[in-house]
């Protein structure tokens, strides 16, 4: 990749800096609880969660705004909301409503980044290329929630309200974006019978799609294993919240080098990769579970990052390979429903099943791992999804 290619990318991936940026929200909750006594704990613990509602709404509207918008527009729009839902409650804090309904548009202008990210890399960048950039947008969540967790922190140390100063960081990249990233062409939306429709973009999808589209399902819910359960296992083993906060934070160094290096990772797992990365997952689970040292909680998280990278990574290239640049923009918000609607059920369905918290979804989550690489790697869905890719 020349440097020219690489500035690209990066001008495309600053906007996911953005991305998790809610974390650092979620660590302002005890001292904003304290400044609503009258609220309850569970409306305050709502400012890490409704963000969420946000991103729904933008991955249900997001293929529309294709449609109607340039991509590198929808990009522009999106940093732009992140920027003044979050900054706002820097400015106007005395209600809470208000700045839940801030959070609720910051969660519009992330769940419009997540999904244009994507559309934009594949209008620029093809193959392998197209492959090691989608790896990038992971390496940069993590080093966006990484940066402003702590920035954050720094920042609402004295006072929690300058801690929403950090969504200024929004207009920097706003400027940086828009000088980085080319003009575009409005996406055309597929026509049946002569006449443009929405609808019709699903119209002769490839089966693997929705192959795809069940794997990211069952993916979500071994995320939501692994971190809604850690520090429930870890706890049973004697550690305390510290603990895992510490295990977590070096153990996310794993995904930045992985997201850095997936280029080459490729190279070697070649087709399999999103196989390799439940193998991963599968490891990831068993470090924790099987061990009571600080080094092994570490390698658990680093196998953690490195399974997310490389299944999460290949899922949207997959996807671009599999679906023409009409079809695209449904296909990754498509995609993006899934997951968030995954995660929202994923509780439900385990109390369902009377799986418990803690080891019982730890071992759910390696014993799901493990088969999901297993039928990956014996069925060759990588070879045949880029088989059926050449026929798009």
């Amino acid at each position: 990749m020349d440097k020219k290619k690489v500035s690209l990318a990066v001008g495309i991936l600053s906007a996911n800096l953005l991305v998790m940026s809610t974390s650092a929200v979620g660590a302002a909750i005890a001292a904003i609880a304290k400044s609503f006594p009258k609220e309850p704990i569970s409306k305050v613990q709502m400012l890490s969660t409704i963000p969420q509602l946000g991103q729904v709404v933008a991955t249900l509207l997001f293929a529309w705004l294709t449609y109607h918008m340039t991509r590198k527009n929808v990009g522009l729009l999106a940093i732009l909301f992140a920027g003044v839902g979050g900054i706002i409650p820097a400015i106007w804090n005395s209600s809470l409503n208000m700045i839940l309904g801030c959070m609720i548009l910051l969660g519009f202008g992330i769940g419009i980044i997540s999904n244009v990210g994507p559309v934009l890399v594949q209008e620029h960048f093809d193959g392998e290329e197209r492959a090691t950039v989608m790896g990038w947008q992971i390496g940069f969540n993590n080093v966006g929630m990484m940066v402003l967790t702590a920035v954050g922190g720094a920042l609402g140390a004295s006072n929690w309200r300058n801690l929403f100063w950090i969504f200024t960081v929004a207009f920097v990249i706003l400027i940086f974006f828009y000088i980085m990233v080319p003009q575009d062409q409005r996406a055309k939306e597929v026509k049946s019978d002569g006449k443009q429709s929405f609808w019709a973009s699903f119209k002769g999808l490839s089966g693997y799609v929705w192959i795809i589209l069940l794997i990211t399902f069952l993916m979500s819910i071994i995320m939501t294993a692994f971190m809604a359960n850690q520090s429930i296992v870890l706890a049973s083993k004697g550690h305390g919240t510290g603990y895992t906060a510490i295990v977590t934070a070096i153990g996310n160094v794993g995904g930045i080098i992985t997201a850095l290096c997936l280029g080459y990772i490729r190279k070697l797992t070649k087709r399999d990769t999103m196989a390799w990365g439940f193998v991963a997952f599968c490891l990831s689970f068993i470090c924790i579970l099987f061990s009571n040292n600080v080094v092994m909680h570490v390698i658990g998280n680093m196998f953690s990052g490195v399974g997310i990278v490389m299944v999460n990574a290949t899922i949207p290239f997959m996807l671009s390979i599999l679906a023409d640049k009409s079809r695209f923009p449904v296909v990754i918000s498509m995609n993006t429903l899934v997951s968030s609607i995954a995660g929202a059920v994923t509780p439900i369905i385990l109390a369902a099943l009377s799986i418990g918290a803690g080891v019982a979804q730890y071992y759910l989550g390696a014993i799901l791992s493990v088969a999901l690489a297993a039928l990956l790697l014996v069925l060759r869905i990588g070879t045949k999804i880029e088989k059926a890719s050449q026929q798009v």
